[in-house]
C-alpha cells in the first residue's frame, strides 16, 4: 500500500522515548556540567538512609606545650562547634512529550531536551554552592573588576600559608569567572607562563584532576571556570578554596519520574534531586579566600 505523500508512518525514533533512556541522557548531562560539586566534601553518605540534618565538628586548632621532666601534663577540654548542614534544597526540571512530538521529532530533538533539563539541574546545584563559598571570611576587593593584579594574587597566597593551606596538595581549588579566566589568558597579563592552559599537549599528564570545568592550573591548583560566579559589579569574580571549606550532602540524585497523561496525549518527564550545602565554619579554621569587584 502506498503512503501518502507527506505522511510520516514510521520514523524510527519512537523507541528513544524510552524512560530509561530519558534518564540516562539526563544524568549524563547533569554530571557534564557540574563544576564545583566534586572540589568540596562530600557527606552523601550520611543521609542515605533517612534523616534532614547532619551535624559537622567544627575542632579549634590546637598548639603544642612544653613539657619539663617531672611535670604534670596540663589536659584542655574538648571545645568544638557544629555546623549544621540541612538537606533543604529540592530542586526539578520537567517537560511534557506529547505523542506527536515522539512520532514527528527526530533523536537530535529529543537529546536537546534531556541536555537542557539536566544542565538547568547543575546550574542550580553549582549556584548553590557558589553561594555559599563566596561568603569565605578572608579576601580583596579587586583594584579592577575581573582582574587580579600580582600583589593581590600574592596577598591571597601568603594568607592561605599562613592558615596553614598548602595549594599545592591538590585539594586546593581556584574558580573563576570567564571574564577573568579570560584575562588570565593574557601572555603579558598578571599570569603570563604561570598559568598554564588545559589545552596544552600534555596538561593531562601526571596529576590533572578528573574534574569538569578545569581550564588550566597555576602554581599547582587547578583552575575552573564557572559562570556560577558573576561578573562585574560588586560581585566574587574568583574563589581560592581546600576542599574543606565546604560540604554537601546528596540524599536523592537524579531521579525520574514519567506518567503517560491521556487528556494530553504525552508522557510526562520529572528529573529531581534532594540535597543539602553548606560553607563550614572557616572563623578559626580559615579554608577559602575570595576576590570580590569593587563597583
Amino acid at each position: 500500500m502506498a503512503t501518502p505523500s507527506g505522511t510520516i508512518f514510521d520514523t524510527g525514533v519512537t523507541q528513544d522515548f524510552l524512560p530509561e533512556l530519558w534518564g540516562d541522557l539526563i544524568y549524563k548531562y547533569f554530571t557534564e556540567r557540574l563544576v564545583f560539586k566534586n572540589t568540596i566534601e562530600d557527606y552523601s553518605s550520611l543521609v542515605q538512609n533517612g534523616g534532614d540534618t547532619i551535624h559537622i565538628p567544627e575542632i579549634a586548632k590546637m598548639s603544642a606545650s612544653s613539657l619539663t621532666d617531672g611535670a604534670q601534663i596540663s589536659y584542655v577540654a574538648p571545645a568544638e562547634t557544629n555546623t549544621q548542614l540541612s538537606i533543604d534544597k529540592h530542586y526539578y526540571s520537567a517537560k511534557m512529550f506529547t505523542d506527536v512530538l515522539q512520532v514527528q521529532s527526530s533523536y537530535d530533538l529529543i537529546s536537546a531536551y534531556t541536555k537542557a533539563m539536566g544542565h538547568a539541574l547543575a546550574k542550580q546545584v553549582d549556584s548553590d554552592i557558589a553561594a555559599q563559598l563566596i561568603t569565605v571570611n578572608q579576601g580583596a576587593t579587586l583594584t579592577t573588576d575581573d582582574q587580579i593584579t600580582a600583589a593581590e594574587f600574592e596577598a591571597a597566597i601568603a594568607n592561605l600559608g599562613e592558615n596553614d593551606i598548602d595549594y599545592t596538595s591538590g585539594d586546593v581549588y581556584f574558580v573563576v569567572n570567564p571574564t577573568l579566566y579570560a584575562d588570565m589568558l593574557n601572555p603579558a597579563g598578571t599570569f603570563g607562563a604561570s598559568f598554564v592552559r588545559a589545552d596544552i599537549t600534555g596538561f593531562n599528564s601526571g596529576n590533572s584532576p578528573a574534574l569538569t570545568g578545569v581550564v588550566g592550573r597555576l602554581m599547582g591548583m587547578p583552575v575552573l571556570m564557572s559562570n556560577s560566579l558573576s561578573t562585574g559589579g560588586t560581585n566574587v569574580s574568583g574563589v581560592i578554596y581546600h576542599k574543606s571549606a565546604c560540604a554537601m550532602a546528596v540524599q536523592r540524585d537524579i531521579d525520574i519520574k514519567q506518567q503517560y497523561d491521556i487528556d494530553f496525549l504525552g508522557t510526562k518527564l520529572v528529573a529531581h534531586t534532594l540535597y543539602g550545602v553548606k560553607l563550614l565554619d572557616d572563623s578559626d579554621n580559615i579554608r577559602g579566600y575570595k576576590f570580590t569587584n569593587a563597583s
